[in-house]
């Protein structure tokens, strides 16, 4: 398949799987006791529901294969947790994070040797021009069950500047931002994340609260669409 159509095919199935979990945690918010649970759905689905392309295995330029959804995989720069500030991937200073949860593209396998793809040391991670959109999504998560403190805010934040960077250096051809709030009503939070989206544009938001007060299901209208400031 063209790489263009292949890419192009990719991304409307992780969309399609995303806006499924998103769905499951709205209709059923308690099965979900935790981030990794919304990971792990999230890797059920684009296996159960993803088109053979996003569940194939794929040859590195060293002939190994590999599937193309990891979980924990590392930035390709480095930056400052404290200050917020992107640091050269060669110099020891700030460190390089990790994303919760990518959808690596395929050229990205095929033009690499194994260990450049998995880029678990700095130094071959050096090798790699990590400008060239390998990964065809970066997906972070948020599971709220307590009421939003400054520290969760503050995560959240440093969450979208992390995708922003993902977007602008070129790691990345999408970035995605899914929070799950089960906890209850956040009435102005919305707007906080709409201002962080127009700040860092071109990344993916979905924002969903399912509750329940006493007997009644709560759930937010304006949760049930996957948005970006640039994309669709």
């Amino acid at each position: 398949m063209e790489t263009v159509t292949l890419n192009k095919e990719l991304s409307l199935d992780i969309n399609k799987c995303i806006g499924i979990l998103s769905e499951k945690f709205r209709k059923w918010p308690y099965n979900f006791f935790t981030e990794s649970d919304a990971h792990s759905y999230l890797y059920l689905s684009f296996f159960r529901y993803g088109t053979p392309a996003l569940k194939s295995l794929y040859q590195s330029k060293d002939r190994r294969r590999s599937i193309l959804i990891h979980r924990e995989y590392p930035t390709f720069f480095r930056y400052s947790q404290k200050e917020l500030r992107l640091c050269k991937l060669n110099e020891s200073e700030g460190t390089c994070g990790h994303y919760d949860m990518v959808v690596l593209n395929p050229g990205f396998i095929a033009g690499h040797d194994i260990q450049q793809v998995i880029s678990k040391d700095n130094r071959v991670r050096q090798t790699v021009n990590f400008n060239d959109n390998h990964l065809l999504a970066a997906i972070e998560f948020k599971l709220l069950h307590k009421p939003l403190t400054e520290n969760l805010r503050d995560e959240i934040k440093k969450d979208f500047t992390k995708l922003g960077w993902a977007l602008e250096t070129g790691q990345a051809r999408e970035a995605y931002m899914l929070i799950f709030n089960r906890y209850g009503e956040e009435k102005t939070y919305w707007h906080t994340l709409e201002e962080l989206q127009k700040e860092h544009q071109g990344i993916k938001l979905i924002y969903q609260e399912s509750y329940y007060k006493n007997t009644e299901h709560i759930t937010y209208p304006k949760s049930h669409r996957l948005s970006s400031s640039i994309k669709s």
